[in-house]
């Protein structure tokens, strides 16, 4: 059974100039191409004509050069995934053994078809997340921004009329000056320690063991775990039904899905698979070892694969850890929201009990 889409609008050219400098090509994009890849096949158009045809609709010239050199590759006798594993910062290998896997057992459209959902899907899920977390990060960058505005444009003027009374000053008031000089005096060292700061997580998130303890918080921690864990098996269970559903073979699925996954703990978890499979266990008592994996689940994969209907199984489930995705994300905006609201009333309570009340203190005393 064949996958419908819908054909994606064109993306928008940008200037030329802007792509003087941009070395990219978004979701969006990867998607157009794609769609339109997969048309122009289905109706018969060579895959050399295709991707020149498409070359010349996309606004992202760097794009554009990528597939005039796969058009060279092509006619000079390559097959596409060869052509796209030449340029890995584009297709990512993933999408690219999938392709292999397609051209292999004549069902390339299919394929291709299957990554375009995939990679809609993925792209739905970074969106819904963008959303969720966009109104509490504005809130939170708002508090930081007056909060300096207030230490280095206003608390310094009003520092004359604190000077000598500062055993009658609230706690947070004397912080807050002691604060506000130190931000006037040694900003510099912020400009060093803060860019340093920043470095040395990248450096640290980038190495093996960084990667290996982000990963373990992403999955354990409450709160984020619940949501990592449906995102991670959604994104495994979409990717496996649709290979099994094109005809890729269970242990090259297994293989290509485990690329998918970046967290090191899930990919370790496939390879369990893999290992269990090559030692003639079921995939579905291999796959029922995951803890972060709802019992009902694991039944109805057990249930696929006795009936011999594992890949619907999978994308229906896939379905169903979306919705959840979706639901969670709304809660977690519903739980967040709040949170940011309280913490910029409590940077108004602090810059009112710090400054306004003082005042008001001091001219009581004065009177």
């Amino acid at each position: 059974m064949s996958i419908s889409i819908e054909i994606p609008k064109k993306p928008q050219p940008h200037s030329k100039s802007f792509f003087i400098f941009r070395r990219s090509v978004s979701s969006k994009e990867m998607i157009f191409f794609l769609g339109q890849l997969s048309m122009m096949l289905e109706v018969g158009i060579s895959l050399s004509k295709a991707i020149e045809s498409i070359a010349s609709q996309i606004g992202n010239s760097y794009f554009g050069e990528i597939m005039k050199s796969m058009v060279k590759d092509i006619e000079e006798g390559r097959q596409l995934s060869d052509s796209m594993r030449r340029h890995p910062k584009v297709f990512k290998p993933v999408y690219t053994n999938m392709i292999k896997s397609g051209e292999t057992g004549g069902f390339l459209n299919k394929v291709i078809d299957s990554v375009i959902e995939i990679q809609e899907k993925s792209r739905g899920i970074a969106a819904q997340f963008r959303t969720a977390l966009a109104y509490p990060a504005v809130l939170c960058a708002l508090a930081i921004l007056v909060t300096i505005f207030v230490l280095l444009g206003i608390l310094p003027k009003f520092m004359v009329f604190f000077e000598g009374k500062y055993q009658i000053l609230p706690i947070t008031t004397r912080f807050m000056m002691w604060l506000s000089i130190f931000l006037r005096s040694y900003w510099w060292i912020l400009t060093l320690i803060i860019p340093g700061f920043i470095i040395g997580v990248k450096f640290y998130l980038s190495s093996k063991k960084g990667q290996s303890h982000l990963d373990w918080i992403t999955i354990n921690i409450p709160f984020f775990s619940k949501i990592s864990n449906n995102i991670y098996t959604g994104i495994f269970l979409r990717t496996m039904g649709n290979m099994l559903e094109s005809g890729v073979s269970l242990k090259e699925a297994l293989s290509i899905a485990g690329n998918t996954l970046e967290n090191y703990y899930y990919r370790q978890f496939i390879e369990t698979i893999q290992n269990n499979i090559e030692e003639g266990i079921s995939f579905s008592k291999g796959f029922a070892k995951n803890k972060y994996i709802h019992e009902s689940v694991k039944q109805m994969i057990s249930v696929g694969e006795e009936v011999g209907k594992l890949p619907s199984v999978m994308l229906k489930l896939a379905d169903f850890y979306e919705s959840e995705i979706e639901h969670d994300l709304k809660r977690m905006t519903s739980m967040i929201e709040p949170l940011a609201l309280i913490f910029m009333g409590g940077v108004v309570w602090v810059i009112v009990s710090s400054i306004v009340l003082p005042m008001f203190k001091l001219a009581g005393a004065m009177s």
